[in-house]
């Protein structure tokens, strides 16, 4: 356990670090099967230290979504700007995993449909999504485009295929917590390369 609870800690480190530990706690149980006790135990504070900080459970999801979501956004869409397909979705990839170096849970958090309806939780994880789809809905669109292909019905399959890769890879790196993100990057990168006979 951390010592964010001991003596001296200045108000904001200790929000920092209690939005660290409940990032995590919320991306591997779920925003309905977190509790706020469990983020404590996490930290090593009690319970009504956390509801201190915070608030409520939403409140402390809210908070943990402001602190993952606008990095992982901009990491990403600062990734889109290679000319070549291939190349993108790489450096998409690379994106991703450095984006959640820090915050491996974020992906999870972000897609979590257990968050409070009509919260700002939840109205930031659906924002978050759409962001997220509509960069992934252009780069399919380009891949498709640099091959001649203009059939809508591609477009859409081809969008349910490269959204199930990432949140297969996603989990997979969840499940070899080994793995750094450059780690990862570099396996998807050569998986891809593989894949597309590159």
């Amino acid at each position: 356990m951390g010592e964010i609870g001991t003596k001296g800690v200045a108000r904001a480190e200790r929000r920092r670090q209690l939005v660290h530990g409940a990032v995590e706690e919320l991306g591997r149980r779920g925003y309905a099967s977190a509790s706020m006790a469990d983020v404590a135990e996490r930290a090593g504070v009690s319970k009504s230290m956390v509801h201190n900080v915070f608030g409520s459970k939403a409140d402390l999801a809210a908070a943990c979504l402001e602190e993952v979501g606008p990095g992982l956004i901009a990491s990403i869409a600062a990734a889109q700007t290679a000319d070549d397909p291939g190349r993108r979705a790489q450096e998409t990839f690379t994106a991703i995993f450095g984006a959640m170096a820090e915050h491996r849970h974020a992906w999870a958090l972000i897609k979590d449909d257990t968050l409070p309806e009509g919260s700002p939780a939840a109205a930031l994880a659906a924002d978050y999504r759409k962001q997220l789809r509509t960069m992934g809905t252009v780069g399919t669109r380009d891949v498709l485009a640099a091959a001649g292909l203009e059939d809508p019905l591609d477009h859409d399959l081809l969008d349910r295929i490269w959204e199930s890769i990432v949140e297969e890879t996603v989990r997979w790196w969840q499940d070899h917590e080994d793995h750094s993100a450059q780690d990862m990057a570099a396996r998807l990168t050569r998986l891809l390369s593989v894949v597309t006979l590159r």
